[in-house]
């Protein structure tokens, strides 16, 4: 038989009379009350030089370590009753969350960290039993009945949520990650939460931005140190925060870009980290802080710059670039590329945020996944968001990187930041053997590490570089967190740098014209006669152009040949009078038609008469009109006169004809039809039928043109 929850069952319990008593598992009785110790975070390094500070410390840690092992060594029914029935619990577990040290925090003493990995370790034990509702097969909470609990009573809320996540996910992340999501898993109000955490982080921005400007404003002086480590350690915090919830539980992006956050990401970003970068400069300029100081502050500030960078990248990847890859069923990849654009264009006014985020993550890369999946991607958008990071000239308050693109190579230098990468995984990273760097381009990145890090010499800085393939912001981020590779670490920091030995640059062929006879390069005796400036004028002066007949002569033959070109004609003595004889050469042959004084001759006159067998008969002579025109014009003497205008009489009655006809037609038409009578019987006799139907049709088709062109009137609004 398998065991209930524990909200359903009952322990005995001994009263203080000695009777036993069954109680439910989860109730105030089994509370005990114990006064618990607040944890005091480490001491500071002048903290410690006073006597006794480190041992005062190390004795309340331990105090805090016994009260966390008497809390995990409770059973599971008592365990939670003390967790629920005690506020004072709860406050203890609180004060532990936001006053434990984090990752980037640095410990001076080494039992001072000892201590806290031992606090550490049991702190994880017991919030992993606190996001868990199965211990055992006999120890658990229903779902619905855990989730009510941690939820109404606040046990777990988002803050520290957050602060679980950013406190166990460097030592344990993979644990951290199933904790959180069982615990959005079994409650789903959490994310309904993760809305107003998106707004409340989204105003702490703001509020660092304006204390950042109140700041930059006054001038730096030795008593505003403690504010301004107040201001880092705050900036620090909340984007680590930010950071570590949507590294251990991804899925929260939604929610969180929802609230905005990823546009609130950018302006803090830029008016907060990069502002907080210029103050630090100010006050190293003026000798106001230590060089100790100063590289801490200034680690501090590259790490909330890079998670800066990955928390907005994790928003974009989780919410734009993965649901695309995935191939989601649901997935509506318009809208999704419709947000990538707008979120791009909210924050593109923010330049060093984009220029940074484009240089660990470039945006070219995701706009080529959506066009590999075959998703319209608007051109105008793309490529106004492209152009606006080529065109920047942004100052980067970090570091300033040259500017190449592949396959070409761009003159002058454009000042960009880079991200830094994971300092868990800078220590490890490959070293790529790549080609030898221009001179100027190493010394300019040397420059740029130095400004950051003055007390480090060219030549260490220069191993460092080749190391990192020439990586600004590896380099940087390596040295700060102290993850250089082993062979770097044995080098002198302070190694001056030996220029590398100029040789000269191999001559390249220039072009196709090399080696030619005109080459001065390679050719030392150049026949100058053949050098003009200039067209050569080769006909000389104006005159003798005209006189030139040259073409006109060589065309004379061409013309002659087509006929165009006539020559003159030759007389003889004898033949230059004229001879007017008749010509009778051809007068005895009969050519064309017959002469038409044959017939008036007589010889020759008769008729063709063609054979009966033929047909029979005699042709008479044809006649044209023509010449039957031009008899009647000769014997009248007189031409025809022609009119101006056509006789009116003649069109009077060719209307009268035209009219006649047609009235004949239409007399015929008519001929078979019956006449309808519409006048009938007297009246008060009665009338036919067929005389009421006749008027009936009368009275439907009189005035029937009027009606049409009422009726059209009346369509087109005329009245």
């Amino acid at each position: 038989m398998s065991a209930a929850p524990l909200e359903d069952r009952t322990f005995p319990l001994e009263g203080v009379n000695g009777i036993r008593k069954d109680v439910p598992a989860i109730d105030r009785s089994w509370r005990q009350n114990r006064s618990w110790r607040s944890y005091i975070p480490p001491p500071t390094t002048d903290e410690l030089s006073i006597e006794g500070a480190r041992d005062a410390w190390i004795a309340n840690s331990d105090s805090v370590e016994r009260d966390l092992l008497w809390l995990l060594r409770l059973p599971c029914h008592k365990f939670w009753s003390q967790i629920q029935f005690d506020k004072n619990l709860q406050v203890f577990l609180e004060n532990l969350l936001q006053q434990f040290p984090r990752d980037y925090d640095l410990l001076e003493c080494d039992a001072i960290q000892e201590n806290n990995v031992s606090i550490l370790h049991k702190l994880f034990l017991v919030f992993l039993r606190l996001c868990t509702y199965k211990e055992s097969s006999t120890d658990f909470f229903s779902p619905s009945y855990y989730a009510d609990m941690i939820y109404n009573n606040f046990i777990l809320d988002l803050p520290k949520i957050m602060d679980i996540c950013s406190l166990f996910r460097p030592c344990n992340r993979e644990i951290t990650q199933k904790m959180i999501e069982n615990i959005f898993k079994v409650q789903p109000k959490y994310l309904d939460d993760l809305l107003t955490t998106g707004e409340t982080l989204g105003h702490a921005f703001r509020n660092a931005s304006e204390q950042c400007q109140t700041m930059n404003m006054s001038l730096p002086s030795r008593s505003s140190i403690d504010g301004l480590c107040d201001l880092i350690g705050f900036v620090i915090d909340i984007s680590s925060s930010a950071f570590s919830l949507l590294d251990i539980y991804p899925l929260s992006a939604r929610s969180l870009q929802l609230s905005g956050l990823d546009i609130s990401l950018g302006s803090f970003y830029q008016s907060t980290i990069v502002g907080l970068q210029e103050i630090l400069d100010k006050y190293t300029d003026n000798k106001i802080m230590s060089d100790e100081e100063s590289t801490n502050f200034s680690r501090l500030i590259q790490l909330a710059r890079h998670r800066t960078i990955l928390s907005f990248r994790a928003i974009v990847e989780q919410t734009c670039v993965k649901p695309v890859l995935s191939e989601e069923p649901n997935c509506d990849k318009v809208q999704i590329v419709e947000d990538f654009f707008s979120t791009f264009t909210n924050i593109l006014q923010e330049r060093t945020f984009l220029e940074d985020y484009n240089a660990r993550f470039p945006i070219s890369e995701d706009i080529e996944i959506f066009e590999q999946d075959k998703i319209h991607v608007d051109p105008t958008r793309k490529h106004y968001i492209l152009d606006a990071l080529c065109d920047s000239s942004q100052d980067s308050a970090f570091d300033r990187l040259q500017q190449t693109a592949s396959g070409q190579s761009q003159t002058g230098e454009k000042e960009k930041s880079s991200v830094k990468p994971d300092p868990e995984s800078v220590a490890c990273a490959p070293t790529n053997k790549t080609k030898r760097r221009p001179d100027v381009e190493v010394q300019s990145m040397i420059s740029n590490v130095r400004d950051l890090l003055p007390y480090l010499g060219e030549g260490f800085v220069e191993k460092c570089l080749e190391h990192y393939d020439f990586k600004v912001d590896e380099v940087v981020n390596a040295i700060l967190e102290g993850n250089l590779a082993p062979h770097l670490t044995e080098l002198d920091q302070s190694l001056a740098r030996h220029p590398p030995e100029q040789q000269p640059d191999p001559v390249l062929s220039r072009g196709v014209f090399d080696n030619d006879e005109f080459d001065v390069n390679s050719r030392d005796d150049i026949d100058l006669s053949k050098i003009h400036r200039g067209k050569k004028n080769k006909l000389g002066s104006a005159k003798n152009i005209l006189d030139d007949k040259s073409d006109i002569s060589s065309m004379r033959d061409r013309f002659s040949k087509l006929g165009i070109v006539s020559d003159m004609e030759v007389m003889l003595e004898d033949e230059g009078e004229y001879n007017d004889e008749y010509d009778d050469t051809y007068d005895e042959a009969a050519i064309g038609q017959e002469e038409p004084d044959s017939r008036d001759d007589g010889a020759g006159g008769r008729s063709f008469v063609l054979p009966v067998a033929l047909g029979g008969g005699k042709i008479g002579r044809v006649v044209n009109e023509d010449e039957e025109d031009e008899s009647d014009d000769e014997q009248s003497g007189t031409k025809k006169r022609m009119d101006f205008v056509r006789n009116p009489e003649e069109i009077r009655q060719e209307n009268d004809r035209r009219r006649q006809e047609k009235m004949n037609r239409n007399a015929k038409k008519h001929t078979n039809q019956p006449a309808r009578d519409v006048v009938g019987k007297p009246k008060g006799q009665g009338q036919d039928k067929q005389v009421l139907i006749n008027r009936a049709r009368k009275n439907a088709n009189k005035g029937k043109a009027q009606r049409i062109g009422a009726e059209k009137k009346m369509s087109k609004g005329m009245f």
